[in-house]
């Protein structure tokens, strides 16, 4: 820590270089001026804690000083000094973030004492300062570090890719307690325009910025590697504990849709299980072999092998739901609905009915509230907005069947929950 002691009276600055016991303060220079002026010239070619001003001096008062130290110089602490027991200096001093005030004729302990505390200050200042500093280091190198890992990966060097995939772990302990990296694969599977003039760094920035907005709400961060064949892997690092799989499910879904409905190519999505698989190397097989199974080159979300899912997708009421499900902010009709399934509009009513135990419009109408109700406690969209996004254009009608639903109207809803 350097000191730089300011008065107009140098016989005071000297008596406290020399009078004060620097050897019991952890500092290392001390330096001296006569005025604001030298003062300055001092503080722009010398690395400065903290500044020890006397507030009344000629030409230009010490708080002046201060206010000038305190805008160039990052973390200053500023010490006054004077002989008037004024409040209105100390108020003032207080105002411009002056660490202490003291008077005149000033006793060394008093001095050494109040600069023991503003050491302890600028100790706990310059560790913030590098815990943000490293932060801002691991949130500007994730994406070249996932980049890192994927090369490896696809070198076969599986000793190095251990030891980078738990090295990225380890960044990111600065940001969460129990930190978790859940990897997709996503794969563009059609370009709408032959001249392919996307830039992978644009692709890379989308990616990111739609993940993390779609996870804000866990302080998730998403590291995003280069397209390689038209591939490219995305890394989101959140709490542990705030995975929830049925949300996770539902925001990569979005992401997916999000990508569909306003890029110019599609995707296929492959997310890994939420297992706490913690070996990258069978998450890569794993993932790969998953697109390599995708022959057909469809677009969509695909949480298991595509024989699988092509098994699943058979089922004309699980199809149904999926296709509700994604169209949740839309009017949809049971005559909709039954199109596209490809079934007649009263033998879907009835299969639906046996498949789930309700009504198309019971089953619609409970979905569109749980939604409704997810958005009022996870989000901060207005009751309009939320209404709109579960397909309602008349907010009263939106209200009205809410509180049918709930007991509630939508207001008091988010309140109690946010309450408990």
């Amino acid at each position: 820590m350097n000191v730089l002691l300011v008065d107009d009276q140098k016989e005071i600055t000297e008596s406290l270089k020399n009078g004060i016991h620097w050897d019991s303060i952890p500092v290392e220079q001390v330096y001296t001026a006569c005025s604001a002026r030298e003062a300055r010239l001092v503080l722009v070619n010398f690395p400065i804690d903290v500044l020890i001003s006397d507030i009344e001096m000629p030409e230009e008062d010490g708080l002046s000083l201060c206010a000038w130290a305190k805008e160039k110089i990052e973390n200053i602490e500023c010490i006054f000094l004077t002989s008037h027991a004024e409040f209105g200096y100390a108020k003032e001093a207080i105002r411009m973030g002056g660490f202490d005030y003291i008077l005149q004729p000033v006793r060394y302990a008093d001095v050494e004492k109040t600069l023991c505390r503003a050491a302890e200050k600028i100790k706990e200042k310059k560790k913030l300062q590098q815990v943000m500093n490293s932060r801002k280091i691991v949130l500007e190198q994730r994406h070249s570090f996932l980049e890192t890992l994927v090369l490896r990966e696809r070198e076969g060097k599986t000793e190095e890719v251990d030891r980078l995939y738990q090295e990225f772990g380890r960044m990111f302990q600065i940001e969460y307690e129990n930190c978790i990296i859940y990897p997709l694969l996503v794969q563009i599977i059609k370009w709408e325009k032959l001249t392919r003039k996307w830039d992978g760094n644009l692709i890379r920035l989308v990616f990111c910025n739609v993940m993390e907005e779609l996870f804000a709400g866990w302080n998730a961060k998403a590291a995003v590697s280069d397209l390689h064949d038209n591939q490219c892997w995305i890394c989101l690092i959140m709490e542990r504990e705030k995975i929830d799989p049925e949300e996770m499910k539902r925001n990569i879904q979005e992401f997916y849709e999000f990508i569909d409905h306003n890029m110019e190519f599609s995707i296929g999505i492959y997310p890994s299980p939420l297992n706490g698989e913690e070996d990258f190397e069978n998450i890569f097989t794993q993932l790969t072999e998953r697109a390599e199974s995708n022959q057909e080159h469809k677009k969509g979300v695909y949480l298991d092998t595509l024989q699988k899912f092509t098994q699943k997708k058979e089922d004309p009421i699980e199809r149904a739901i999926a296709f509700i499900q994604q169209n949740l902010n839309k009017s949809l009709s049971r005559a909709e609905v039954a199109e596209y399934v490809h079934l007649n509009e009263e033998y879907f009513s009835r299969l639906f009915r046996a498949e789930t135990g309700a009504t198309f419009k019971e089953y619609l109408l409970d979905e569109k509230m749980k939604e409704a109700k997810r958005l009022l406690v996870r989000s901060r969209l207005s009751v309009s907005i939320i209404a709109s996004k579960v397909g309602y254009d008349n907010f009263s009608h939106f209200s009205k069947m809410f509180k049918k639903i709930t007991g509630q109207t939508p207001q008091e809803y988010r309140k109690e929950q946010k309450e408990n």
